[in-house]
């Protein structure tokens, strides 16, 4: 495991990680914007005020995009099974046509 430095909120972090560094520099730059997005609209007396906020906001988006595509998903499934099930309807079927 390597470590990689990151600038977060004017402040610098190493990571010890097993991925990438562009990686964890990706995710560094993602906590980096959402942060500065909360300062901007919310000016908190504290950097871990800061912080909080921003996981909070990240996570609901991450949960959010999960149920969203969670919910495509199941959609599309839905959508297919009518399909197949008006298919195998329309299909001949030597035992239910031979009654």
């Amino acid at each position: 495991m390597k470590s990689v430095a990151v600038q977060i909120f004017g402040s610098e972090y190493y990571v010890k990680a097993d991925r990438a560094d562009s990686h964890i520099q990706e995710i560094a730059s993602i906590i980096d914007r959402k942060m500065r997005e909360i300062d901007e609209q919310f000016h908190q007396p504290s950097s871990t005020r800061t912080a909080v906020l921003a996981c909070m906001n990240l996570v609901d988006e991450y949960s959010r995009a999960g149920r969203e595509e969670s919910d495509w998903v199941a959609a599309r499934l839905g959508e297919m099974t009518d399909r197949l099930g008006k298919v195998l309807e329309q299909a001949p079927c030597p035992a239910r046509d031979s009654g």
